[in-house]
């Protein structure tokens, strides 16, 4: 065989060799949304797993988080969504069904990750897209 033919066959061998690599690896990829919370989590210390307690001027009650910050309690049938969370402050959206109404949340953590503070607000109350509430201060600490 020439050396040429040998050439080709090999570059070809090793180029579907990289490219099977770079298949398997991409499959092993997780979620982008998922990658940036996990990099933020281990950069920051913070894995926000677990009961809270929540409490604002007149309710109080449990908040049951994942590893990403998302989770449900109980008062019509609200859950958390967290967006963010970098430099001690935790951003994200709270949705209660039960009583049509949304809105946002920043709260700001404490060093040892067990007591944060902040506020929210609403962005939705029932077909009002424009609330005129304001929302209010809340803080979460942890069980």
């Amino acid at each position: 065989m020439k050396r040429s033919t040998i050439r080709k066959r090999s570059a070809v061998f090793v180029a579907a060799a990289v490219l099977i690599l770079l298949q398997g690896c991409a499959s092993l990829a997780p979620d982008k949304r998922e990658a940036t919370l996990e990099t933020a989590a281990s950069l920051d210390g913070f894995n926000p797993a677990g009961l809270w307690l929540y409490e604002d001027k007149l309710v109080t009650g449990e908040v049951d988080l994942d590893e990403q910050g998302n989770g449900s309690y109980p008062w019509e049938e609200g859950f958390f969504v967290t967006e963010a969370w970098s430099d001690g402050t935790w951003r994200g959206t709270w949705h209660q069904p039960g009583n049509n109404r949304e809105g946002g949340f920043e709260l700001r953590l404490t060093d040892d990750f067990t007591f944060a503070f902040g506020r929210w607000w609403y962005t939705r109350i029932g077909e009002n897209t424009a609330p005129d509430k304001p929302g209010g201060k809340f803080t979460l600490t942890r069980f």
